[in-house]
């Protein structure tokens, strides 16, 4: 077997590892919240940009595998490497993760179904104005595209993949200042923390090992998304990790130190 065939076998294993890794990180909050028959201490905020998030990438991730107008574009500014690098874990997690926001977002609209006894939650105004702004983006990203020759279809998928970007650095921060508040993590599971710094971590060694088989990094930017998410997430779940674990650890005694929090 082949080096190049090794290296292959290896990135399939750690794209789908990292897709398992990912899929399970949704279920610990699922499962908390159905322990708890609770949505408190999980910020609706957060819940509602990891749907726009989830939904963003699984877009993404649909046309580099299946739009062979998007295909076509990205072989030609990658003469070198024409085959994109995402990969269908990367479109299977996306979709399912987008799946289980709904389901959480069930969780908030329709508490009496589940027979929750939550305290009511409002999205607020700063992240309506986000997602506003994020759909509003990609509008005008379609639209230029349809009237500008030098604007293609790639470009507004690279700007949706732009929008999960954005949204993954911007979508703990409500979760974040609810627990500052609370002074408590009771309520969200940190256990979808290490899951999701897991799956991130492997995510990168992936994108890594799919650009070294090409013999061309440009790869590696051009799936700029992925790259973006994997650093983004591994910085942003540790300094989450962290401040549960130290600033917080003995704010609430007991419930918000527990790791996997199901």
């Amino acid at each position: 077997m082949s080096s190049d065939t090794w290296t292959q076998s290896i990135s399939q294993i750690l794209g789908w590892a990292y897709f398992v890794l990912w899929s399970l990180s949704f279920y610990p909050q699922v499962l908390h919240n159905h322990r708890r028959h609770s949505t408190d201490g999980f910020s609706i905020d957060f819940a509602l940009l990891n749907l726009l998030g989830l939904t963003s990438y699984t877009v993404f991730n649909a046309c580099f595998l299946f739009s062979p107008v998007v295909r076509t574009q990205y072989a030609q500014r990658h003469l070198q490497s024409p085959e994109p690098t995402v990969q269908w874990n990367d479109f299977v997690y996306a979709l399912h993760g987008a799946l289980i926001c709904c389901y959480l977002g069930s969780h908030f609209l329709c508490p009496r179904f589940w027979n929750f006894n939550s305290k009511p939650q409002r999205v607020s105004n700063l992240t309506l104005v986000v997602a506003l702004g994020c759909m509003g983006v990609v509008s005008l990203a379609v639209l230029w595209a349809l009237v500008s020759a030098s604007w293609e279809w790639i470009d507004v998928v690279y700007t949706i993949g732009m929008i999960k970007v954005f949204l993954t650095a911007v979508k703990y921060t409500p979760q974040a200042v609810m627990n500052y508040w609370r002074q408590s993590t009771a309520g969200f599971s940190i256990g979808a923390i290490l899951l999701d710094l897991a799956g991130a971590a492997l995510s990168l060694m992936q994108l890594v090992l799919d650009s070294s088989l090409q013999a061309d990094w440009s790869g590696t930017v051009g799936n700029a998304a992925k790259l973006l998410l994997g650093n983004i997430t591994l910085l942003f779940d540790l300094v989450f990790y962290l401040s549960a674990f130290c600033a917080l650890s003995g704010a609430a005694g007991g419930e918000e130190v527990r790791v996997i929090g199901v």
